[in-house]
């Protein structure tokens, strides 16, 4: 959660930061309920993931393979179509597909 990004209400938008190797930010959930919503969907997938049923290894990840997920969250669309997040990603070429396909969704 970023605080700065708080409305007018104090609903805080969620962003997933990778810091390992990537190191880029992404915008998930326009606040923490609307973020639960999401996880349990994605933990959904995960139920019927077979990679993930026979070895733990996952063949959708989180937020990577998720854009449509991500997308139910019209208010959360709506800011990053508005730039209120283009101060904090710094997104390569690989995730300007994941953006524009999250704007479309």
């Amino acid at each position: 959660m970023v605080p700065k990004l708080a409305d007018e209400q104090g609903r805080q938008p969620v962003i997933y930061f990778e810091t390992y190797m990537d190191r880029y930010a992404l915008p998930i959930a326009s606040d923490v309920d609307r973020f639960f919503d999401t996880l349990s969907r994605y933990i959904d997938l995960l139920v019927e993931d077979e990679g993930f049923r026979s070895g733990g290894k996952r063949d959708v990840e989180f937020p990577d393979s998720v854009p449509e997920l991500i997308a139910r969250d019209r208010r959360l669309v709506e800011m990053i179509v508005t730039g209120r997040f283009d101060f904090i990603m710094n997104l390569g070429d690989e995730f300007q597909d994941w953006l524009a396909r999250v704007k479309s969704a």
